[in-house]
């Protein structure tokens, strides 16, 4: 692996870390739980695909977003 791909692997891995985080604080949930919500309903997946795209978002609307993803998917957790 190159030293560009690697940094980019970086870049994608710490928005996915930074976004769990700001999911887990605005559910009022652990890190742990927010991360297994998100990866359940698809929104991990989701970020990863299309992180060229939302990292350049509001993370707010992101939230929504992958909150939206995860309801789409069986999720049942509501802002």
């Amino acid at each position: 692996m190159d030293a560009r791909t690697l940094d980019r692997a970086r870049e994608v891995v710490d928005y996915i870390a930074f976004m769990i985080t700001e999911f887990s604080l605005k559910h009022g949930i652990s890190m742990k739980q927010s991360f297994n919500y998100l990866y359940e309903h698809g929104a991990i997946e989701f970020l990863d695909e299309f992180y060229d795209v939302e990292h350049c978002e509001n993370p707010n609307i992101t939230l929504r977003v992958i909150q939206d993803i995860c309801i789409k998917n069986g999720g049942t957790i509501i802002a």
